[in-house]
């Protein structure tokens, strides 16, 4: 048997195509045919993928389920098996591609869960290939790239005869920002696409018998060059017609228009059905078309059409709201058994990387943090007992924020890396029911996108915060604490409207709230004027960390007559790190550590920043009266501030 304490777990995620799909592997066939067009798509990967334990081995050996497979890391065995044209066979093609390139030896990889769909169109086949490229790479050091990676994983898949082209390499990245592909002859160029609007999508497997080999068979047969009218029409639809509904998804997605969204679906599933159709019968999808032709679907959604390689795999609908997407998921299960997830493409944020400092020790809840860090005690989050740090790398993950940058104390990695990034043994694992198992797997599937720094020794917030600078690489972060707990007033979340409100004005943000007299001394304290009506935008003047209060009431009131102060998150840019770097270089302190508001208040001189009132609650943790206070308002409802008296009954009960 294998050490389970020398196992790595890896996330592998699948992927959809909102349009073009099909174009990008013709131009494979240009250096015979110059006037095949580079092919294009509009895809991203999802949150939906395969969970594994990897480890070196002797031999080869996959386990998924009830299936186990194993065989010697032989070029000759290898390569039988990859050309089986069964599911081994891209396990042994990645394998021999492996083996061939980097001399590699054996590997265990156990798939501990899956939540994608076999043969569906959501690119599994692609997955188990990115998975072995990267469980080789993790296991033997290789230090691959994102490029060779998903180049490897192409070879590989092409070993096992796969026609496939490079579209589903798109998952290597893990990222689930909507970008458009060009396909040239021996690159691919990626380009982020803004989303102005969510798109509520309704992603369900058809419960049919989808050949892939067959449909892509009857697709190449017809290049490098066309031989009669239908192949001639292949081209065209994989060339120029592709481009255009290309154009026009990127166009109606960058404008917010739904419902030109909806009309490319339904007109790129009407060219895949004139064009092929005469071609392979596979294309007649019976099941696909039932659905599509569906009333009660057609009028809960904007357009549909099949996802993948076409055929009876599955559907993909824009729903015209989250409520429409939970009735057609019903439908589909009661009148079709057909069973559907929700996937929703977020509305784009510019700022795409967060920052929450851990390292620190939890004085103040002394002797519990012994045992427990301040980032890991618990709250009541809807009926779920969680660690404050989940709940708050899940709001992160949920607003679309792909790197997250935890600072830890030198002797934190391990607890860490036991919560985020190691799954349950597998006894405790089948003790959970199907849900929470796939809970759990969320869990691990977030920690991907965990990377940490180190504080040796504590010397104050500021520098905790510059530690990241390498991280941030000139890029805005949003910046939070690890032992504060957010909740929203409104159906955005606080991390929502801080996000939003960079994207409106690009400039360093402090998140504020109105704070009370016996509070001022001990936040930061700003001031400055209102840039609306409705008194929420202000542009800051004046930021004083933990004045006093009678200096506050004659300095720091805004014309409401109160004082506001930090709310908990920033959203910071390079002058706040080279300000600070400045700082620490010059040894500047404030009560002998480095201060991180004392950096921001030093910039206002000459860079813009803005405060935004936030519409919500910031609930401490950091010392035993605040956390009594957030753990009991955390059963009352969302968005509503806790009843004092009734949490003083509660309390005096308690005692």
């Amino acid at each position: 048997m294998y050490n389970a304490e020398k196992e790595i777990n890896l996330f592998v995620p699948g992927r959809i195509s909102l349009v073009g799909e099909l174009s990008d592997w013709t131009v494979e066939y240009k250096y015979e045919n110059k006037s095949i067009l580079p092919g294009c798509s509009i895809a991203t990967a999802i949150d939906k993928g395969i969970y594994a334990t990897i480890k070196r081995y002797k031999k080869l050996r996959f386990h998924m389920d009830d299936y186990y497979f194993e065989c010697e890391m032989d070029e000759e065995e290898l390569e039988k098996n990859a050309v089986s044209q069964n599911f081994n066979s891209y396990i042994c093609g990645m394998c021999l591609h492996m083996l061939r390139k980097y001399n590699v030896s054996g590997i265990y990889m156990n798939i501990k869960h899956n939540t994608l769909p076999i043969k569906k169109g959501l690119s599994s086949s692609a997955a188990i290939c990115i998975l072995i490229a990267k469980a080789f790479d993790k296991i033997y050091h290789l230090n691959l790239s994102d490029n060779e990676l998903m180049l490897d994983a192409y070879h590989g898949e092409h070993l096992a005869l796969s026609k496939c082209g490079r579209l589903d390499q798109i998952i290597v990245k893990g990222t689930t920002q909507l970008s458009k592909m060009v396909f040239y002859e021996n690159c691919i160029s990626i380009s982020p696409i803004f989303v102005k609007k969510t798109l509520n999508l309704v992603i369900a497997d058809l419960n049919g018998n989808k050949d892939t080999r067959k449909i892509l068979n009857s697709l190449h047969s017809c290049y490098p060059f066309a031989k009669t009218k239908e192949q001639q029409a292949v081209h065209s639809m994989l060339g120029e017609e592709n481009k255009i509904l290309v154009n026009r998804m990127q166009e109606a997605i960058e404008q917010g228009n739904l419902e030109e969204i909806g009309q490319v679906f339904q007109d790129s599933q009407s060219l895949i059905d004139r064009v092929g159709i005469p071609i392979c019968d596979e294309y007649k999808a019976p099941l696909l078309h039932k659905v599509m032709h569906d009333f009660k679907i057609k009028e809960l959604s904007y357009g549909m059409r099949g996802i993948g390689s076409g055929g009876d795999g599955s559907v993909q609908i824009l729903a015209k709201s989250p409520s429409d997407q939970d009735k057609i998921i019903t439908h589909l299960k009661e009148n079709f058994k057909m069973e559907a997830f929700k996937y929703n493409i977020r509305a784009t944020h510019k700022i795409k990387k967060a920052i929450i400092p851990v390292a620190g020790f939890g004085t103040r809840l002394y002797p519990i943090s012994r045992a427990i860090k301040k980032a890991f005690m618990p709250i009541n989050d809807c009926g779920i007992m969680k660690p404050i740090i989940l709940k708050l790398v899940e709001e992160l993950d949920a607003s679309g924020i792909e790197e997250i940058c935890l600072v830890i104390g030198r002797d934190d990695k391990e607890q860490f890396d036991a919560f985020f990034k190691r799954s349950l043994q597998e006894d405790n694992l089948n003790k959970l029911d199907k849900k929470t198992q796939e809970y759990e797997f969320n869990i691990l599937r977030i920690g991907e996108k965990i990377k940490y720094v180190v504080q040796e020794e504590q010397k104050g917030f500021g520098h905790a915060v510059y530690l990241c600078k390498e991280f941030a690489n000139n890029d805005p972060v949003l910046m939070i604490l690890g032992d504060t707990y957010y909740t929203s007033n409104t159906d955005q979340s606080c991390i929502e409207q801080m996000l939003n409100y960079y994207d409106e004005v690009k400039r360093n943000i402090i998140a504020v709230g109105a704070i009370a007299d016996d509070e001022i001394e001990n936040v930061g304290i700003l001031t400055g004027n209102w840039e609306d009506e409705e008194k929420t935008k202000i542009s800051v003047k004046k930021l004083i960390e933990k004045p006093a209060l009678k200096y506050a009431k004659e300095h720091l009131l805004m014309d409401d007559g109160k004082c506001y102060g930090n709310f908990g998150l920033w959203v910071i840019n390079h002058y706040v790190f080279d300000q600070i770097g400045e700082n620490i270089q010059n040894k500047i302190t404030s009560k002998g550590e480095y201060q991180f508001v004392d950096a921001l208040a030093q910039i206002l001189d000459d860079v813009e920043v803005k405060a935004l009132k936030i519409q919500g609650t910031s609930h401490d943790i950091g010392n035993i009266r605040s956390y009594q206070k957030t753990l009991l308002s955390t059963f009352f409802s969302k968005g509503k501030e806790p009843d004092l008296d009734l949490l003083k009954q509660i309390q005096d009960m308690l005692n």
